[in-house]
Parts: structure tokens; sequence; C-alpha cells
């Protein structure tokens, strides 16, 4: 998990006494030391401001090894790193322009301060209110995938807050939660006495300022956001992290009222052209060679009784060992049985407000101009709706299901067998008892009901085959063509502007209200 952001504040000077400062690698500070001016020109030459570039020339280091890092000479090391550092900081620039335009930063000209009531007073007297609100789907993606320093979208993000200028469609700040799915954080809560359920326990996961933002903003958010979960009743608990050997101090956090609790492992993966990946979407990756600090988790809670207990449980950092982050033990694996009725009501509803929703912009490109005259509406559907379910069912309740293509295919020979289609399956690919639940099942000709929901077995029994040709991780989603179409699908019914919600064009209020966007292209 990462979370700090990249407008966050450098590394503090050596000489600076923090109790964090062992959780800093020397070796990594004094070559970035040695390097700053060769920093500072790159960045120059890109755009963009050297703490953006210095970010991705840190989170390459860990390819190296100890000795190349201490024995090369410091322009070797760099050049070594230059490459990838140079590549994705120019892709995070691109992105950065796009939202600073979007979110209207020209008015930030001038502004001298910002109150915690969120008015901005520029010097010359005048003032502007910020908003506080949910940031939209479409919006969490560009900030996620394109302008975050890991350049990484989790797809299991399930709130997202920013705060807006005036009449803005992107936010100036931005805060992503995802559910706890790590056992590994709940334990660590659990060391102080502190009881967590993983259902009361969220993760602030990705945190964002735009470059030259007021220095208070970030804190101010989080704030906002800590208040609106407690207003829902959606966590007791927020946990978080921030990496030291990135140069994150976690400043923001602490502002906030997050205290560090335990340090844990991270986890540096690169792919075969040495570009970083995520712990989460890494495949066949090469790892680390580089011994690297730990990262600090830190926890908030979110309501009175939960910050009570907390303050009573502080004492020392404790550290999670590599062996348990390693495990990747879920924190919660909740269960799905076709025979529970209430299960069957449930996924009948949820077809319903999928339904609703389903537009041009949501349906596979086969499906639009050259779509049979007889084709049934949930045709082109199915890829959006069983990520959509997905996701639904991690979140709510820590069920894993994998994003399923294939075909399906009938014993009785009048039936027409589907090509291709998309469903999700729970557990193990290997067991005939694994639960497949197809939301769009009426796409076959014939069909009686518009949602499967069977064991494996059972279905081939009644002559029904469901047969992938490939199985993806919720994690692994994001890197999918379905993932823009599914956002699209999330901005309108995760938006509450389907299955009578509200008009599709408006998206839910928060404490401040919500504005209606004209939505700019999230290519």
């Amino acid at each position: 998990m990462h979370s700090s952001h990249a407008g966050g504040a450098g590394v503090p000077p050596p000489h600076e006494r923090s109790p964090l400062a062992r959780f800093r690698d020397g070796d990594v500070e004094a070559f970035i030391h040695q390097t700053g001016a060769r920093i500072s020109y790159d960045a120059s030459i890109l755009g963009v401001d050297p703490r953006t570039f210095e970010l991705q020339v840190r989170l390459h280091l860990p390819a190296l090894s100890r000795r190349a890092l201490t024995s090369w000479p410091a322009d070797r090391v760099y050049e070594a790193v230059r490459i990838q550092a140079l590549v994705r900081a120019a892709e995070i620039r691109l992105g950065l322009e796009d939202a600073a335009y979007d979110a209207h930063t020209s008015l930030l000209c001038n502004v001298d301060k910002v109150h915690r009531d969120l008015t901005l007073i520029r010097i010359d007297g005048s003032t502007s209110r910020l908003r506080f609100g949910e940031v939209d789907p479409w919006a969490g993606h560009r900030v996620q995938a394109r302008m975050h320093y890991l350049r990484s979208e989790r797809a299991d993000t399930v709130l997202q807050f920013g705060l807006f200028l005036p009449g803005a469609q992107m936010p100036l700040t931005y805060l992503a939660f995802s559910p706890c799915d790590r056992r590994y954080m709940l334990d660590a809560l659990a060391l102080l006495g502190i009881p967590a359920h993983a259902g009361r326990v969220l993760v602030l996961t990705r945190v964002h300022g735009l470059p030259g933002i007021p220095a208070n903003l970030m804190s101010l958010t989080i704030g906002r956001a800590l208040r609106e979960l407690r207003a829902r009743g959606a966590a007791d608990n927020v946990v978080t992290a921030f990496n030291p050997m990135l140069g994150f101090s976690g400043a923001s956090f602490r502002a906030a009222g997050f205290v560090p609790v335990a340090s844990c492992p991270v986890t540096y993966s690169y792919d075969a052209a040495g570009f970083f990946q995520t712990r989460r979407t890494a495949t066949a990756p090469t790892v680390q060679r580089l011994e690297t600090p730990d990262n600090i988790l830190m926890v908030r809670g979110v309501t009175r009784t939960a910050k009570r207990r907390l303050a009573d449980s502080l004492t020392a950092i404790h550290r999670v060992p590599r062996e348990t982050y390693d495990r990747r033990e879920p924190a919660r694996q909740g269960e799905i049985d076709p025979a529970d009725q209430e299960w069957v009501i449930r996924l009948a509803g949820y077809r319903g407000v999928l339904q609703s929703a389903w537009s041009s912009r949501t349906a596979h490109p086969l499906y639009l101009d050259g779509a049979p005259p007889d084709a049934a509406p949930p045709r082109g559907q199915c890829g959006v709706a069983s990520v959509w379910l997905a996701r639904r069912l991690h979140a709510e309740r820590g069920i894993a299901a994998l994003y399923c293509v294939g075909s399906v295919t009938f014993a009785a020979n009048d039936r027409r067998a589907v090509r291709h289609h998309c469903w999700i399956e729970v557990g193990d690919p290997e067991d005939p008892r694994r639960v497949v639940i197809d939301l769009t099942a009426d796409q076959a000709d014939d069909a009686t009901e518009p949602v499967v929901f069977a064991r494996h077995a059972d279905l081939l029994a009644r002559g029904v085959s469901y047969t992938p040709v490939s199985r993806q991780r919720l994690d692994e989603l994001p890197g999918d063509r379905v993932w823009r179409r599914f956002l699209a699908l999330s901005d309108v019914v995760d938006q509450g502007g389907a299955a009578g919600h509200g008009d599709p064009g408006q998206g839910r209020t928060t404490e401040t209200g919500r504005r209606r966007r004209s939505r700019p292209a999230i290519a």
C-alpha cells in the first residue's frame, strides 16, 4: 500500500532527529543529495517539479543492489534508473496538464491562505470557496492511472473524495479508500488491543494533490473525508501508510490526527523493461535487489469510541514480520451459496440496477453498429456487469471473484452457443463446486432466466458449460479494455443515477453538495 501524495514535503535534512529517521535509507539519501542538480535539470526539461521526478528516481533505485548504489559513481547509478524515471514522469506531466485545466487551478493565483472553512483568501482581498465532495469514477481513474506517482489504479476503490474550485471538473486534492483486505493490518491493530473487524476498517490507499496547491489543503481534505465517513457510518478506523524511503514524512496524516502504530515491509517489483509495478499488479516481475526500509502504518479513529480506544492503546511502533506480510492472507473471505435464497434475490436486484444503466457507452463495440436486429438487451453488457459485480462482492462481502472471458455452450442441439461472453467465478478454478454468476445470462437464445447463479458441476449436469479462456483477478482489471466501459457504468450506478436513485446526470451529494459535470475525455 502506498498512499503518500506527489505534492508532499521532501526529506527532512540529515541533521533532523526524527523518531522515524531509522526508516530512511542513508545510502539513498546520500545519492539523492549528490544528484540533486541532475534531478532538477531533468525535471525542468520535462516540465515537472523536481519532487515529481525525484519520486520516480527513488521508486526505481531498489532495482539496483546495495553494492551498486554505494560503489558505482553517482552518475552511473543515475543513468541506470534515468530512462524509467523520465518516461514515467513525462506521462505524469501529461496527466497533470489536463487536470490543472479541468481543476481551474488559475483561480489559485495570488492565494494567500486557506481557512478551515475552505475559504480562499487572495492577496488583493478577494475570496473564493472550495467545495468538498465525492470524486466521480472517471476523474478518480485519471488521478490514479495518470497522475499519482505509482501510476496504478486500485480496482477495489469504494470511496473517492476531493476539494474542488468553483465550477471545476477535477479536484485539487484527491483521496481514495478501499476495504481492508489484508490480515496483517488488522493484526497490527489487534497488537494494540484495538478491536478491528475487516468490514469496519477502510484503507486510505491513494492521496494526491496537484502541484502548487496551498500547503494545508491535504490535511483539510483528509479531515473533511473523515467527517464524511463518520456521518455515513462507513468505518470505525482508517489505516494508511507512508514510505520514508521515497521521501515522505507523513506530515499531512499527522496533521489530520493519524498516529503511527506499526512498520511493515515494502515490495518493489519491475517489469522486463525495468519499470516499477505495484505488488497487486505485478506479473512475473523482477523483484528488488536492494533491501529497503519499512513503510509506516498509521491509523485514525473515525468514531469517538474508536478514537478513545486508540488513545488508550498507543505504545511503541510494532513491526510486521516479512513472512506475515508476504503471506497476503486476506482480512476476510466471504462465502456465497447458490442455495441461499437471500443471495438469489440480491443478485436479481443487482441485475435490475445495472440494466437501467446500460447504454451504448457501456456496451462492447461488437454490439453497437453491427448488432443483430434481434439482439437481446444485455448483449454487449456482460463485461461491465461482471466487473461491477466482482467489485461489489469484494467491497461488501470480502468475496474474491475471478473475472472470466470465454464461451457458454449447451448440450441441447437446438440452443446456440454464446461464443464471446463474460461472467465471474467464486472459488478454486479447479474445484467443480466453484460458483458461476452470470448477470447477463439472457444473451443466450431461449434463456429463461436473466441470471445464472449455480455451481459449475450443477450447470454441467444440466447441459450448460461455462468455459473460460482467461481469468483475471480484480486487481488486474484496470489494465483490461473493459475498464473504461466499466467506468462509464460506474459513473451512473455508483453515483446514484440508476434504479430510481435520481437523474443519471446528477451524482450523490456530500455535506457541501455536488456539481454536475460536462464530462471531459478520460482517454
